[in-house]
């Protein structure tokens, strides 16, 4: 067993029962002495030993991690037991590394990552290691406090991992050995010295006026239209008063794929994600739901659907990861036939994408293909060029607008009667042709 176990930050954040494991401990191993956490339990534990020279001797930490690991299992395949102690909470790039490997691990949390900076400031602490590892989100409204950036390597690593949230200019603390300077985000990799001691501070950002803006803001954004003093036309709205704009939104990021425009991308996908945030903060003022709400439900999906990556199937290539998108849905949705995934289509669909929807879902569930009606209509589009099927659906649009016929409500109409009457083919057990006689 490979016990890991979390030191926090000070020389104070360690807990009762961690001490009690680390005296009894035949063999235990610190990632670094030279951290306030990691000096004072050398100093009060003289069996531990620490792991810096391993830092001195890897080519990047990646091989850091490697080594550490392989020391780790040798020390138990000897003791039976070993501890490994580290900065923060304890769940840092070492212990992923052994669970990975499938080694047997226990973890005792220590101090997390967000801890009290003052009675009423939170800030988001974490080692540099550890931030690259897991790059968390960060939240611009809590002040950021990044510790052991020991090389001009790691501070540009977590240079350009921070940018990606701050502008370049963001002012930073940064301490050395004691000595604190403010200078640019950008500068952070061009010190002159760098060693264990070397931790950055960025303050929280208050207020609605930014130079880069996060997913909690556009949440406090919304918050601010919708309170009681906010917006007047914001407050207003309900979910069916701006459905249509989702609709419209969701056309205009499309539009802006297609054209390939990259910028009109970055506006179009931003107006699909207010629509998103803002049906959120309604359903929040109703008690219906709110953002975590719609985010624990896609979380899960995202989980439970991909089991080729999350779970024991392997997909060798995009149809077979499809496959078990697919059956995982299935599962999901509780299924109990065709005419059931049928029914489940979303009524207020185009009607070419509803009749397409079903018609691929038939053929999918092994009803005949009507290769009569498919290759007269091939013939009539010329060599089914996509500019032939295009001109043959816009004439025969045409056609039934000069009959008088709502060509959009007539293939609506007629799909949803499929539906219905696959329905009855499905219960009667007889679905074969089921295409052929349409």
């Amino acid at each position: 067993m490979i016990t890991i176990i979390g030191l926090g930050t000070g020389k104070d954040d360690l807990t009762r029962k961690a001490a009690k494991k680390i005296a009894a401990a035949k063999c235990a191993f610190v990632r670094s002495a030279k951290t306030e956490a990691g000096g004072s339990v050398v100093k009060e534990f003289p069996h531990v030993v620490a792991l810096d020279e391993m830092y001195e001797q890897a080519e990047n930490f990646d091989r850091l991690t490697y080594a550490v690991c392989e020391r780790l299992t040798a020390a138990q395949n000897a003791y039976g037991e070993v501890l490994y102690l580290t900065d923060g909470d304890g769940a840092d790039d070492v212990a992923a590394a052994l669970r990975n490997r499938g080694a047997e691990t226990q973890i005792l949390f220590g101090v997390a990552a967000n801890r009290a900076r003052s009675a009423d400031t939170c800030e988001v602490r974490l080692t540099a290691t550890d931030a690259l590892v897991r790059k968390p989100y960060l939240d611009t409204a809590l002040p950021v406090h990044i510790t052991e950036i020991d090389d001009a390597y790691l501070a540009g690593d977590v240079k350009l991992w921070l940018m990606e949230t701050y502008g370049d200019e963001t002012e930073i603390s940064v301490s050395v050995k004691g000595k604190t300077s403010t200078v640019p985000l950008c500068e952070l990799d061009r010190l002159r010295d760098y060693d264990q001691t070397c931790e950055l501070y960025i303050a929280a950002q208050d207020g609605f006026y930014k130079k880069k803006y996060g997913f909690g803001d556009l949440l406090r954004i919304m918050n601010r239209l919708t309170a009681a003093d906010g917006c007047p036309w914001d407050k207003a709205q309900t979910h069916e008063s701006i459905r249509i704009n989702m609709i419209e939104e969701a056309y205009e990021a499309v539009d802006a794929i297609d054209r390939g425009d990259a910028d009109d991308m970055t506006e179009e996908i931003g107006d699909v994600l207010l629509q998103a945030v803002f049906h959120c903060d309604m359903g929040k003022r109703l008690g219906e739901f709110n953002t975590a709400d719609v985010l624990t439900r896609l979380c899960d999906k995202l989980v439970f659907r991909h089991t080729h990556i999350f779970g024991e199937h392997k997909a060798k290539n995009a149809d077979e990861a499809l496959g078990f998108w697919e059956a995982a849905k299935s599962e999901e949705k509780s299924y109990v036939s065709t005419a059931d995934k049928l029914s489940r289509l979303p009524a207020c669909f185009p009607a070419l994408l509803a009749a397409e929807k079903v018609y691929k879902k038939l053929i999918k569930a092994g009803v005949a293909d009507n290769a009569a009606q498919t290759e007269q209509a091939a013939k009539a589009c010329g060599a089914g060029a996509e500019q032939d099927w295009a001109r043959k659906l816009f004439w025969l649009v045409a056609a039934a607008s000069k009959a008088g016929v709502d060509a959009e409500v007539a293939l609506s109409l007629f799909v949803e009667k499929m539906k219905k009457e696959f329905a009855q083919a499905e219960n009667s057990g007889d679905t074969a042709d089921f295409l052929r006689n349409i």
